[in-house]
């Protein structure tokens, strides 16, 4: 089983750290640093305990984010 959580305003999906880390091609640690030094997105809601991202917010900070990585080659 693997549960989606989608906001309802908005029908985003919404990630947690575990998801976002996965998408990025990153260990959740490392996304969990990054975002808590504002080198990743803030959070955009937290659930029951449950912090999480909005996967079009972290989709587009990827796609930045390879910008870059492939600029400084």
């Amino acid at each position: 089983m693997k549960p989606e959580i989608i906001d309802r305003d908005s029908g985003h999906h919404m990630w947690t750290a575990a998801e976002c880390a996965e998408y990025a091609g990153m260990a959740r640690g490392t996304f969990t640093s990054y975002a808590g030094r504002d080198r990743a997105p803030k959070p955009s809601a937290r659930l029951h305990g449950l912090t999480l991202w909005d996967a079009e917010v972290i989709k587009e900070w990827k796609k930045g984010r390879d910008r870059t990585l492939k600029s400084d080659r």
